[in-house]
């Protein structure tokens, strides 16, 4: 059985050139490389190397072995994620969301149903979460519509709606409704991290300027010194801290209104069935 130190040592020498250059990108001295190398040769049967002037360089032996050797590398990254992975899914339920909303209420009821794990949220784009659903990274993603794919099983997790948050002297303050069209052109503050509705917002409203927040505590601190709209949605209107001195017009366009799909593996259906049912008594009540 080849060591697999000498797998590391031979994809360093692919990977820099020379035994040498490897030799210091791993900080270990040549005459150690040099004698893991003969090591490796003498496993396998073939020269691995040859003399090119005063250096020594793979051959086509050592270059396939190589390819090789950065092959099992990688199995044994993977391996060592999948576990890892595995072990944290049993104490853990990681729930990534296309959008920050779902995940302000969610996450309790979801804690309520399983005491035994840690709850642990995240906001990701669509092709992040669902490769990383696929790869047992998250056991359940919120999506905005559903995927395209057989093994992905999704229930519905309610709606989510935008609102214009302006100043009670904004021109348009009095209105019952506003379009995005109607408010295209002016400088909006908002949260960064808002997952998809970013695209919704680009792409109603191309003529304006976002002013960008990390921190949602700083941006309703800014928000309440400031003359400039903003938005907020029927969700983030419920959480502590709410700014009572703007005025929330609803947005009159459909898409402004959103609906969301929590999914899981279709394997891991009948583990998360609590949930789910959950969700489905609350789409009666609501």
């Amino acid at each position: 059985m080849i060591e697999m130190y000498l797998f590391e040592q031979l994809d360093a020498v692919a990977k820099y050139g020379t035994l040498v250059a490897a030799s210091e990108q791993l900080h270990i001295t040549q005459p150690s490389m040099s004698r893991a190398m003969k090591k490796l040769e003498e496993t396998i049967g073939v020269p691995l190397f040859e003399h090119k002037g005063n250096r020594l360089e793979l051959n086509e032996y050592g270059r396939l072995a190589a390819e090789y050797a950065r092959r099992i590398l990688d199995s044994q990254e993977e391996m060592v994620i999948r576990i890892r992975t595995l072990e944290r899914s049993k104490r853990t339920i990681l729930l990534g969301s296309c959008a920050p909303g779902p995940l302000f209420e969610l996450p309790s009821v979801l804690s309520s149903l399983y005491p035994d794990r840690t709850i642990s949220t995240e906001v990701r784009n669509e092709e992040t979460l669902i490769a990383g659903l696929k790869q047992g990274i998250y056991q359940l993603i919120i999506l905005n519509r559903k995927p395209d794919n057989p093994e992905i099983i999704c229930h519905p997790c309610g709606t989510e709606s935008l609102f214009f948050s302006l100043p009670k002297d904004h021109p348009m303050a009095g209105r019952n409704s506003i379009s995005f069209a109607e408010m295209d052109g002016e400088s909006f503050l908002m949260y960064s991290e808002i997952g998809v509705w970013h695209e919704l917002h680009h792409r109603e409203m191309p003529n304006s300027r976002f002013i960008l927040q990390d921190d949602m505590s700083a941006l309703r601190e800014v928000t309440r010194a400031s003359s400039l709209p903003a938005f907020v949605t029927d969700l983030s209107m419920r959480l502590p801290g709410h700014d009572s001195k703007r005025v929330n017009i609803p947005i009159s366009d459909q898409s402004a209104t959103m609906s969301f799909w929590c999914c899981c593996m279709k394997d891991n259906e009948k583990r998360y069935l609590r949930w789910f049912q959950a969700l489905e008594r609350e789409k009666e009540t609501s």
